[in-house]
């Protein structure tokens, strides 16, 4: 009996870590689609960073994004070529239960190929 219980218990805290964290994982899948769509979009090669901000903040709103501002975003020349990098880095904390928290980070980045 104390067996089963014990293997409740771990299930229980499994599917709590899972439901917890499973949303913002999905929505990170989220962020980084919409980045690789920008960077294949034909009209957003050659544009300026303040383009680029705004386009990427815009399909943001449309996909529901949460967690994650266009101050998140940084936008710059590639170190080997020319182009825009667009970066995202953020990371988020959850309450999972009692004392305990979980941070999660993501990070990914995208070259806007120039014109």
């Amino acid at each position: 009996m104390i067996a089963v219980l014990l293997w409740v218990l771990v299930a229980g805290g499994i599917a709590t870590v899972a439901l917890r964290l499973g949303p913002l994982y999905m929505e990170f899948l989220t962020v980084r689609s919409v980045m690789n769509a920008l960077a294949e979009d034909p009209q957003a090669r050659g544009t300026s960073s303040r383009e680029l901000a705004r386009m990427v903040t815009s399909r943001l709103d449309v996909n529901q994004v949460a967690h994650v501002q266009g101050s998140d975003f940084s936008y710059g020349r590639p170190s080997a070529g020319e182009g825009t990098d667009v970066a995202v880095a953020y990371e988020v904390r959850r309450h999972l239960g009692f004392n305990v928290d979980a941070v999660v980070m993501f990070d990914h980045r995208v070259t806007i190929p120039p014109k």
